[in-house]
């Protein structure tokens, strides 16, 4: 009891530390733009996908808005109503629907004006803190209709470990097919229900193509861009996303179930594989547009050659990790008993 205890007492310092990181980052957001939108933009997003891929569990427990949503539950005031499978499937649906609709918005919007950042991060937290006032646990945001989830059963099929679940301690089955308990959790967890399935062929098909298309535009200076430049932002995407989507149904006309999740796999390893090819030589001042996505310009203390290398070497690692290597049928973090159960460990753990 006093590892469990000590656990908890970890998982709770972990997110206190990154909430007040993060809220140091919303205050720069409307105080500091250019020093907020380097760290939000530059810092945090970057290392979100790897941490998303390699520890989804740590991710889910220390990630602020899932914390903030959770809030509700943990002061007895949130409603906890059973969401039926139906509108479950259409939120996730709504969610990949947000996740594409919000991400060209980054270069002519979101990478230029920190008030606007932060006033997006302060509406995404409220959002997710009435759908858990209303429904029960991790099912009204962390499951459904949060933009980030779905990417994190696409990226993270393959965790390093599986972690204690420092938000529930007993589970209440809130959703069909729980991804964080569920091993190898994916994006097709969860029912067939149309509007499910239309946003897992959606997001595993197009993704690839989508993040390319993102990082052949370069951020717009103004705000004043104007409807054309926001219209040419989503125009590369969208034919991006097109073409693997395409390809993606090609490819699993005809073929079975087992080598469909293959096929998926390899698409998760190219999604995340192209935003590491362009991202890390952007953090460093080796973009094709000048300034885009820099956090600090090493172009003249760099070797280009090196910089050359590096995304080969990002790209085979993540081809290894998600689309080669052996599955450990690991889940992202321990299930959690069901009420009047032994609770469940909150350490880590890693499995064979």
């Amino acid at each position: 009891m006093a590892n469990t205890n000590s656990s908890s007492k970890l998982w709770f310092v972990l997110q206190a530390a990154v909430w007040t990181i993060c809220l140091v980052m919303v205050v720069l957001l409307f105080v500091k733009p250019e020093i907020g939108l380097h760290a939000f933009w530059d810092v945090l997003i970057p290392v979100a996908p790897a941490l998303v891929a390699l520890l989804p569990g740590v991710w889910r427990n220390i990630c602020p808005t899932a914390a903030m949503s959770q809030l509700p539950r943990h002061f007895g005031i949130s409603k906890k109503r059973k969401m039926s499978v139906g509108t479950h499937a259409w939120l996730v649906l709504l969610s990949v629907i947000l996740l594409f609709a919000i991400i060209p918005l980054r270069h002519t919007y979101f990478d230029l004006n920190g008030p606007a950042t932060g006033v997006f991060l302060i509406v995404s937290t409220l959002i997710a803190i009435v759908l858990a006032s209303i429904y029960d646990g991790k099912s009204g945001w962390c499951a459904s209709l949060c933009p980030v989830h779905q990417v994190e059963k696409l990226y993270g099929q393959k965790p390093i470990a599986t972690v204690g679940n420092s938000h529930c301690s007993e589970c209440s089955k809130c959703v069909t097919g729980c991804p964080d308990s569920t091993p190898s959790a994916s994006p097709h967890l969860g029912g067939r229900v149309w509007a499910r399935r239309a946003a897992t062929f959606g997001l595993i098909g197009a993704f690839p193509g989508y993040v390319w298309g993102w990082f052949q535009i370069q951020d717009y200076a103004t705000l004043s861009a104007g409807l054309e430049n926001i219209v040419n932002t989503y125009t590369i995407p969208i034919v991006g996303g097109a073409a693997t989507l395409a390809l993606y149904a090609l490819l699993i006309s005809s073929v079975s179930l087992q080598k469909r999740k293959i096929i998926d796999r390899f698409f998760a390893a190219a999604a995340i594989s192209c935003y590491y090819w362009y991202r890390i030589p952007w953090l460093f001042g080796f973009s094709q547009f000048e300034g885009n996505g820099m956090l600090v310009d090493l172009s003249d203390t760099i070797s280009p050659t090196v910089m050359t290398v590096v995304p080969y070497v990002t790209t085979a690692f993540w081809v290894w990790w998600i689309a080669l290597k052996r599955n450990g049928l690991r889940s992202w973090m321990t299930r959690p008993p069901d009420a009047q159960t032994t609770p469940a460990p909150t350490g880590i753990t890693i499995s064979a």
